[in-house]
């Protein structure tokens, strides 16, 4: 027993940072997770998995690729091979050394610095693949040309994990053999569209979207449905209070779209393409999920455009996780109607009982009679006006301030005499103010108990979903910041799980409650998710594995 809990307890190794590369160790060490991806890699060579002989063929949106993109991504598989052996390298040595300690009588967990092999250095060579890969600098046919100049604004730029993981996927798929030279069933490796390699298999999904016309005339005409892959679902944060299945609701939801006279939409959506022959009227923006790919990346939209001062900021609003997700109810069009009528009527309650307690805050009001945007509830800001005007009436009434009164003009000192009513009224409109709050903050929680009650009950069928990777990004702004990433560990004999934080160097068990909290550390309230990914339930054994 002591062995086998040891052996669990056993943490792996790290990646060391070389220089702004937090967003690529967490990247790296989710690929190493992902068990298909990480037997592939390990396969290179082989002359069977990849495009070793560098064979011209392959498609990236309809272009064919060169000679050189071939090289490159095949640099990448290699590289990238490279560091997957390093880390396994050291875990294995680590348990063994572990395990001669054991033998020889010492007690197995009593150097802890033992228990956490050395961090292993990514190539600077792959880093700055990727680097220069996402900055758009680098030219795609580059071979290994690619480290930026010391203290140049590519390495001090913050990174982003969808656009580095997108780059991973791409290089992966660039570097297969051309469809000719796989199995028949094999498309080409176009990024645009729909794609059979087992890269897309195993991370792309497809999405159905149709519209609909309203209007005079138009009322229930339809557009021919249109099907689209995705690597990743985009989500917004609909409120402050909102979990992981509120976006995924919000990202389903029917939507109104304006079009103009040339086609062109006011509303960015998954596509547009539906809707470029659709004159002016108001559309309707139906989407469902037509297949769900084994393992479900989510990019949260916290990077948003604020068009007064035309600068990006950060969302840093608080997410709610859950450890398992269905998505059962976007097999449809409308998966807020029919059997789901509830939870759509629970999200409506929630959105207009938080409206409502959002308009009890107020800016608080500086000297130059500006907003320092630290909003204050409404209730509050009463309770002490009403104490100001009780401590006037008060002050009125007392001797010392008779003289005072007699100099001020006749109307001025009238509102002293004033000030216990006005105290009154401000007093009792408080009360009722609060007694609201009170109501709706209860109406808020009822109804967010009941629909995560709902949000539960995850059918055990191909739509149940595990959470596998939470990617964090820390920062005020997102120009500039830190990631890391948790990622699941499980122990299949003893059927146990554990979350294990990849920080860089550092590589620690968490409790499940720093992954699914209902609110921030005080502190810590720009340290949020960012980027998720799910793998299907009933895939799990096959699909996530950290090789502990």
């Amino acid at each position: 027993m002591c062995s086998t809990v040891f052996i669990y307890l056993y943490r792996p190794a790290g990646l060391k940072n070389i220089g702004n590369t937090c967003y690529l160790n967490s990247i790296l060490q989710c690929l190493f997770s992902i068990l298909p991806i990480r037997k592939a890699v390990m396969s290179y060579g082989d002359g069977a998995t990849w495009n070793e002989g560098a064979q011209l063929g392959r498609r990236d949106g309809g272009r064919l690729l060169t000679k050189d993109e071939i090289g490159v991504a095949l640099k990448f598989v290699e590289l990238l091979k490279r560091l997957f052996e390093a880390l396994i390298s050291q875990r294995v040595e680590g348990w063994a050394a572990k395990k001669v300690r054991k033998s020889s009588g010492g007690h197995p967990l009593a150097s802890n610095s033992a228990a956490v092999p050395p961090a292993v250095a990514p190539d600077r060579e792959l880093a700055d693949m990727l680097l220069l890969r996402v900055n758009g600098s680098g030219p795609s046919n580059a071979t290994s040309t690619y480290a930026p100049a010391p203290g140049s604004q590519q390495q001090q730029q913050q990174q982003d994990v969808d656009e580095c993981m997108a780059q991973c996927v791409g290089l992966l798929v660039h570097a297969l053999p051309p469809a000719s030279l796989m199995d028949s069933s094999d498309q080409t490796g176009d990024l645009s569209g729909p794609d059979d390699t087992w890269i897309f298999q195993l991370l792309a999904g497809k999405l159905e979207l149709t519209t609909e016309r309203t209007g005079p005339s138009q009322d229930g005409d339809s557009e021919k449905p249109l099907n689209e892959a995705f690597l990743n679902l985009n989500l917004n944060i609909p409120d402050e209070t909102a979990d992981i299945n509120d976006c995924i609701d919000a990202f389903f939801a029917p939507s109104a779209v304006a079009a103009t006279n040339d086609g062109s939409s006011s509303q960015a959506g998954p596509s547009a393409d539906a809707m470029d022959i659709v004159d002016s009227s108001q559309l309707v923006r139906r989407s469902r999920l037509r297949d769900a790919p084994p393992v479900l990346c989510i990019q949260v939209q916290r990077v948003q455009f604020d068009m007064a001062t035309m600068r990006a900021f950060k969302v840093n609003s608080h997410l709610r996780l859950h450890e398992r997700i269905s998505l059962t109810p976007y097999r449809h069009f409308d998966g807020a109607a029919a059997a789901h009528s509830r939870r759509h009527e629970l999200q409506q309650r929630l959105k207009a009982v938080n409206e409502h307690l959002r308009m009890l805050q107020v800016p608080v009001q500086t000297a130059a009679n500006t907003s320092d945007g630290a909003p204050v509830s409404v209730v509050s800001a009463l309770e002490r006006v009403q104490a100001f005007m009780t401590g006037v009436h008060r002050w009125a009434d007392l001797d010392a301030a008779q003289p005072l009164l007699a100099d001020l003009p006749e109307s001025t000192a009238a509102l002293t005499q004033q000030a216990a009513a006005v105290s009154s009224q401000v007093s009792e409109m408080a009360a009722a103010l609060s007694q609201a709050r009170e109501r709706w903050e209860h109406e808020r929680t009822q109804a967010r108990s009941e629909l995560d009650a709902i949000y539960a009950d995850v059918p055990d069928d191909d739509m149940a979903y595990t959470l596998h990777a939470v990617f964090i990004h820390s920062g005020q702004t997102p120009e500039f910041g830190h990631y890391w990433v948790y990622i699941r560990d499980y122990d299949r004999e003893k059927n146990l799980v554990r979350w294990l934080k990849f920080n860089d160097s550092n590589v620690s068990v968490v409790d499940a409650s720093e992954i699914f909290r209902d609110a921030p550390r005080p502190g810590e309230e720009s340290a949020n998710p960012y980027y998720l990914m799910f793998v299907r339930s009933e895939d799990l054994d096959a699909t996530a594995d950290l090789g502990v």
